[in-house]
């Protein structure tokens, strides 16, 4: 569709309100990727909306990793359990999700039910995973291995997790920003072969007219541009009558 973005915005917002359409948007999917650890490392890095983007200051935490921890002890479930839930679903959506949601009632408001008679339906709907790429979310993670260690073995939820490798995990060094990944509990450098990434001049000039996933690409930051104050301006407009 050749439509304008605000054709396009004004589309979307009427298709969200239509109760007709059985896909008036698809929440988590495509989701892949939460990032824990500095803005500044990721701002201007195009995406595809598939990041999860949790700000966070190693310089600011404790020793210990205070704060560190409690983020994670929120984010490696909660965006863990969203991931799994969409990677299930998409992997079995009969069994692990609902099947089409065009046939379901709502049943004494806990569930839906396929039709009038069927089990209670778990999962995510075939119209809300159709576009999912089915993968364990990567965390990479501002800090160090001996602090992402600690944390790991101090806390039985993200444990479970990890080592049951329903997430994926890897670390941005803070001192020296490499990355390693963690595997089978070691950490082992990721080696990149190719560092260079497209520039782009926005977000839109990268995705307009695609459809599949998109890699990273840098958007380039707009120019600011210097207000000319009156007096600049008579001088300069001086100058051109001279």
């Amino acid at each position: 569709m050749d439509l304008t973005p605000h054709e396009a915005l004004e589309h979307v917002e009427e298709r969200a309100e239509d109760l007709s359409q059985a896909r008036p948007e698809y929440n988590h999917a495509t989701s892949a990727l939460v990032t824990v650890g500095r803005r500044d490392w990721s701002r201007g890095l195009f995406m595809d909306r598939r990041a999860f983007v949790t700000e966070y200051d190693p310089a600011v935490d404790d020793e210990n990793g205070h704060i560190l921890t409690r983020i994670l002890q929120a984010a490696i479930p909660v965006c863990g359990g969203i991931s799994l839930e969409y990677y299930f679903s998409t992997v079995d959506v009969e069994g692990y999700g609902c099947g089409s949601k065009l046939p379901h009632n709502v049943a004494s408001m806990v569930g839906v039910m396929t039709g009038a008679a069927s089990d209670l339906r778990p999962g995510l709907s075939q119209q809300m995973v159709e576009i999912h790429e089915p993968m364990r979310i990567l965390f990479v993670i501002e800090t160090t291995p001996e602090m992402l260690r600690r944390i790991i073995s101090e806390n039985e939820g993200i444990r479970r997790m990890v080592e049951g490798n329903w997430v994926q995990l890897a670390i941005l060094d803070p001192s020296t920003s490499t990355v390693q990944r963690y595997i089978n509990g070691h950490f082992e450098p990721h080696i990149v072969a190719d560092r260079e990434i497209p520039t782009v001049q926005s977000s839109m000039h990268w995705y307009r007219g695609q459809r599949d996933h998109l890699g990273f690409a840098t958007v380039q930051e707009p120019e600011i541009k210097t207000p000319v104050s009156s007096s600049e301006s008579d001088a300069n407009t001086s100058e051109v009558l001279v």
